[in-house]
């Protein structure tokens, strides 16, 4: 029995093969494109044509907010990085860069990395994805942490404002995060212990609580002494330092949606 039909072989005299064709059942063939051969000799050689994938509703409209989220987080780190490198050399706030370059742009792209709209990880695997987020992360939370530390040995008094008070709890979670994700990283090999699932949920929520704090204290940074005295457009213009509270905050709804839907539907 063949996947065309069966053979049947005559025994009596010469052995004659005749393919019963009545036997052979359609099925559905591929779309092909067959290229004619020049040569007698050749056979037709033919190619399936694959049909380019179309895009949902849905995956254009993630595709333009993951755009004009990565046109929000760099309209802030230009200029809050531009703000801070304009100035003499002693006198650069490092603590304003590196914590912009590590939370906001860094964290930012670490939680899109999984996002279907994102055009740098639409071809990637899952585990290339779970790798990209992890390391993200990491580089992010590696050069918000050492803004942090320049900032307490610069100065003596030490979270005074809600802008330090944010930063010192982003400090702590933060910390607990990077567990977490270590945990949610080798949650096959630790389901003995913990269930994936409930693993990879507990490090999505305090992964969410890290982000929440770190845009609230950029959000209130705005407000800081060091901001009012280098940005000489927030000092002259009020409804500029609301503008990039008000980017702050629709940054971290077009980052933190995806998160929270994967969070909201998964069954614990």
């Amino acid at each position: 029995m063949t996947r065309r039909g069966k053979f049947v072989v005559n025994k009596m005299g010469n052995a004659t093969i005749h393919f019963n064709r009545s036997t052979a059942q359609s099925l559905p063939t591929p779309q092909q494109h067959c290229q004619n051969i020049s040569s007698p000799h050749q056979p037709t050689v033919c190619r399936r044509v694959a049909s380019p994938p179309t895009l949902t509703l849905t995956q254009k409209l993630e595709f333009v907010l993951t755009l004009i989220n990565r046109l929000l987080i760099g309209f802030i780190t230009i200029y809050l990085c531009w703000m801070s490198l304009r100035l003499d050399r002693k006198d650069i706030p490092w603590h304003a860069v590196l914590c912009t370059l590590g939370f906001l742009c860094l964290m930012s792209e670490g939680l899109m990395a999984y996002y279907r709209g994102n055009v740098w990880t639409q071809v990637c695997q899952r585990q290339e994805k779970a790798r990209l987020h992890w390391v993200l992360q990491l580089c992010g939370s590696i050069i918000g942490l050492i803004g942090i530390v320049i900032k307490m040995c610069l100065e003596e008094v030490h979270f005074h404002t809600r802008h330090g008070i944010l930063g010192l709890a982003t400090m702590i979670i933060l910390l607990i995060s990077l567990l977490s994700g270590l945990g949610s990283l080798y949650a096959t090999e630790l389901k003995s212990r913990l269930q994936p699932r409930v693993n990879k949920a507990l490090h999505n929520i305090i992964g969410l609580m890290t982000f929440t704090l770190a845009m609230l204290s950029m959000y209130y940074s705005f407000e800081t002494k060091l901001f009012n005295d280098y940005s000489l457009d927030a000092a002259a213009y009020m409804d500029f330092r609301h503008l990039l509270e008000i980017t702050t905050v629709i940054i971290f709804v077009l980052s933190t949606y995806g998160p929270l839907w994967c969070l909201f539907h998964s069954r614990l």
